[in-house]
């Protein structure tokens, strides 16, 4: 699943053409770095007194730490779509950043990043996910930076490491339709569906696995069953509890939308999963009241980080960057712009109402580097031994 917020096309439009005027002034942002670069070397080279040199010199060391100096950065994410590159190069613009946005699926920014690793391109990374961050962790592609607003964030979402940290949340859920079903007949959560007859083929299950949405899923499931002498560190029940999931339930059908399928006459499917952020647009266009199952151990979030690449020749740059980005200002700002629910607690009050109540939902603990190890054969083990 990519996180992706619906907006209007003109808005779209309308970002694109500012951040093509934003390439302009870059160049001219240069051309003044340049000339203050000459400014400086002349000065030097006429026996400037030395504490005019040492102001010089020291210039960019004194900037404010969430302030740009000008030095082109390049931004690798999975979350540029629906004009959100456009914003942050315009954004950024204003703030002193000169940014270059390169934007890919989840999947091919960690494979690029990968491909890079012995010649970084790449100066600073966000969205993904846990499971991916844990792997690029793992393969020394990040540098660790604890930035200022590191303290603002929930625990549990950051690394404890300090290699990543969390900007946006997603939460994962078990949604259903009001307007079929009250909470007191919903489940409850995501065993109910194979423990409880009542809910026996009436929820979509999804046959591709390579989506973030059915990840989190699967590892909000097997997590709870971790066993480090079971197959795939989980136990034979955690294993026996997936086969009943896909035996109880309907498998989505191609092209249809899992509310599409809880609205029609002809299926039977009432309840499935769904990232937080596609439920206000898919009430409006289905008719729909969305309900959620809020279970005891919390839910999956889906956290988008920001992280310094290791190697980068940007390093100072690129820490007041991620400092900016992921201040309480900027994330509310991004969070206004396309309806996201801010890591940052401070920037949760300017959040939509929406996503101010899907902020109280308790978080599942999950051991996100077994995830990262083992999703891969997880997925492949689901799809020759248990999918029907």
């Amino acid at each position: 699943m990519e996180l992706i917020t619906l907006t209007k096309k003109k808005t779209t439009s309308r970002f694109i053409k500012r951040s093509i005027a934003m390439k302009k002034i870059s160049r001219r942002c240069f051309i003044q770095a340049a000339a203050l670069a000459a400014a400086t070397s002349a000065l030097t080279a006429c026996g400037a007194s030395s504490s005019s040199a040492q102001a010089a010199v020291s210039s960019t060391s004194d900037m404010p730490s969430n302030k740009g100096t000008g030095v082109t950065l390049n931004i690798y994410t999975n979350s540029e779509t629906d004009g959100r590159d456009a914003w942050l190069i315009e954004r950024a613009a204003q703030d002193g950043f000169s940014v270059q946005v390169v934007g890919a699926g989840a999947a091919d920014t960690q494979n690029r990043l990968l491909a890079e690793k012995s010649a970084p391109i790449a100066d600073v990374v966000f969205g993904l996910n846990a499971i991916i961050w844990e792997s690029l962790k793992a393969e020394d592609i990040l540098l660790p930076y604890v930035p200022e607003w590191a303290d603002e964030i929930p625990a549990g979402l950051n690394d404890p490491d300090g290699y990543y940290h969390a900007i946006v949340k997603q939460a994962i859920l078990l949604v259903y339709d009001l307007n079929q079903m009250s909470p007191e007949e919903a489940p409850k959560d995501w065993p109910d569906l194979w423990t409880k007859p009542e809910f026996d083929q009436k929820y979509e299950y999804l046959t591709g696995l390579g989506g973030g949405t059915v990840r989190n899923v699967l590892a909000g499931i097997l997590v709870r069953y971790a066993d480090p002498n079971g197959d795939l560190g989980i136990s034979q029940e955690g294993w026996d509890a997936i086969a009943e999931y896909y035996k109880h339930g309907v498998p989505n059908e191609s092209g249809v939308d899992l509310y599409g399928q809880i609205v029609s006459d002809t299926s039977t499917v009432v309840c499935g999963q769904m990232w937080s952020s596609g439920i206000e647009t898919r009430d409006e266009q289905y008719g729909t009241k969305t309900g959620y199952a809020v279970p005891d151990v919390g839910v999956p979030y889906a956290v988008e980080g920001v992280a310094i690449v290791n190697g980068t020749k940007n390093v100072d740059e690129a820490k007041r960057f991620v400092n900016w980005f992921g201040s309480a200002q900027i994330q509310g700002e991004w969070a206004k712009a396309f309806s996201t629910l801010p890591a940052n607690t401070n920037a949760v009050s300017m959040a939509n109402e929406f996503n101010q109540e899907i902020s109280k939902l308790p978080a599942q603990q999950i051991d996100w580097a077994l995830v990262a190890k083992n999703i891969d054969a997880w997925c492949e083990k689901i799809m020759l031994e248990y999918m029907p």
